[in-house]
């Protein structure tokens, strides 16, 4: 029957790895042909395969970490070691276990030796290549964030720290949120970790504190990305200032339902909230929905021009908004008619704030190239208490109006 002993030596001489065999006195008892060749390379000596002198002789590189293996309780062990041969340094894996009898005494020490420098040289070009595209990340003029596996940052590049004019240290982890607009923190957060829980994109838009003081708004884009194994690793980031887009956009959308001259709404936002009032009808709230138009008004801009005659509109806008509630609407419709929605209000509460707004504009004094002006308007209020399309409303507004026109102007006539 095959021993320990014997057991452990088969499989040393079949192994490709330098493997050396120690006895209980630590000497070297066998050594295969790698670790021949090892030693020949190393220290350029002639070594054959019984030699029986003290490991630490033959081996001085390794005698250290042999002494305090044997000396110790661990029946394994390994470390990395590095070897210069031939003024190439190449790097080692070296295994060390205890031999054992059948009654568990120590009968010697199998060291085995894998060469690992191919390894240590992809580890270092993988991370020279993370390093490098770190570093291109640093040059970016967008905004470049990274999170780990937990989710929080771990680095922004240049452009990112110097839009915010703060460190790295007080950007990593979520250091960074303190800079995003109140209102937009916890959006912000909830869409990254709704997309980090389910390792999928996410693109958003959110507000962040220019190093000025000032808040820029940011489109951002985030991506989980892998390691070498394909295993998750945390999400990259991208993130633009879209600032002025947003301010065009705005203004584009303010232009589509604002009136240029005056800056009130215009008829489409007008049947945009006309349309939320007659909804409110279904829980039985009214609301009343006056038109107005000014009378005379072709004598101001045939006597003033029309320059004139823009500024007593824009006045007027600014008369009718003191007299009404932050929720009301006024909107010019025309041109030198205006409406007015009266959200919440029946026919008694709807004419009296329609008379207010008559008497108020008519004790107004416009002045016109120096000149003091009255004016006065007709009105025609409608009382939106059932469903019915926004335009039926209007036109029961605008008749109600023309017909005050035609009873002698500066009243108002309900529908």
């Amino acid at each position: 029957m095959m021993n320990e002993r014997d057991k452990y030596l088969t499989i040393f001489e079949i192994i490709p790895n330098p493997a050396i065999v120690l006895d209980v006195e630590n000497r070297v008892d066998n050594i295969n042909n790698g670790a021949v060749e090892l030693f020949q390379e190393v220290s350029n000596k002639t070594l054959n395969h019984h030699d029986k002198a003290q490991f630490g002789t033959l081996f001085p590189w390794l005698a250290g970490e042999i002494d305090s293996f044997v000396s110790g309780t661990d029946l394994e062990s390994s470390f990395e070691k590095d070897l210069e041969i031939r003024k190439t340094v190449r790097h080692f894996e070296v295994r060390l276990k205890k031999m054992l009898d059948i009654d568990e005494n120590f009968i010697g020490t199998i060291i085995i030796l894998n060469d690992i420098s191919h390894l240590k040289q992809a580890e270092k070009a993988i991370a020279g290549a993370r390093d490098f595209y770190l570093t291109l990340f640093e040059k970016f003029p967008a905004l470049i964030w990274r999170s780990g596996l937990e989710g929080q940052c771990n680095y922004f590049n240049e452009a990112w720290l110097r839009f915010t004019g703060r460190t790295l240290e007080q950007e990593i982890g979520d250091g960074w949120l303190e800079d995003i607009h109140e209102e937009d923190r916890n959006r912000r957060v909830n869409i990254y970790k709704t997309a980090f829980k389910e390792l999928r994109p996410f693109e958003m838009e959110y507000r962040l504190r220019r190093s000025d003081g000032k808040y820029r708004w940011l489109y951002d884009v985030g991506t989980p990305f892998h390691d070498l194994d394909g295993n998750f690793a945390g999400y990259v980031g991208s993130s633009i200032d879209i600032t002025d887009r947003k301010e065009h956009e705005d203004e584009m959308t303010r232009l589509a339902t604002h009136d240029a001259l005056t800056g009130l709404p215009n008829r489409r936002m007008l049947e945009e909230h006309l349309g939320r009032a007659i909804g409110r009808t279904s829980r039985g709230i009214p609301s009343a929905l006056i038109f107005l138009d000014i009378d005379y008004f072709k004598r101001v801009n045939d006597t003033y021009g029309h320059p004139t005659g823009d500024h007593a509109l824009t006045t007027l806008g600014l008369v009718l908004k003191q007299q009404l509630r932050e929720s009301d609407l006024v909107a010019r419709v025309g041109g030198d008619e205006f409406a007015v929605l009266l959200e919440g209000m029946g026919k008694k509460e709807g004419y009296t704030v329609a008379e207010r707004l008559r008497r108020v504009v008519a004790e107004h004094l416009f002045i016109f190239e120096g000149r003091r002006h009255e004016l006065t308007f007709s009105a025609g209020m409608v009382i939106i208490e059932e469903k019915e399309l926004p335009s039926t409303f209007m036109s029961r507004a605008d008749a109600a109006m023309y017909k005050a026109k035609e009873e002698g102007r500066n009243r108002t006539i309900v529908a």
